[in-house]
Parts: structure tokens; sequence; C-alpha cells
């Protein structure tokens, strides 16, 4: 499913918009995604 850009474009023009697209791509394909923090913490460590 939505393996060719003409599939995508139909979908398109019917009124899907892109983000459901992405996300019927990633369900249908068991993609999985990992979720990486973006912030990190820093800390500071003594070395004596």
């Amino acid at each position: 499913m939505l393996e060719t850009p003409k599939e995508r474009i139909e979908l398109l023009k019917i009124g899907i918009t892109g983000k459901t697209i992405e996300r019927l791509y990633i369900i249908n394909n068991n993609i999985k995604i990992i979720y990486i923090p973006m912030f990190f913490e820093l800390i500071e460590i003594e070395c004596s």
C-alpha cells in the first residue's frame, strides 16, 4: 500500500492529508519509530 507516488497523489486528491498518508504508510509497512529525547541534561562529575 502506498508504494508509488501515484497512489499517494490519488489520496491527496480525495482530501486525505499528507500527515495521515504518512501514518498509514508507517502502520502498513511495519515501520517502528524510535523517539530520541531532544534535550539532554548535562551533569558535572568531579574527578579526584
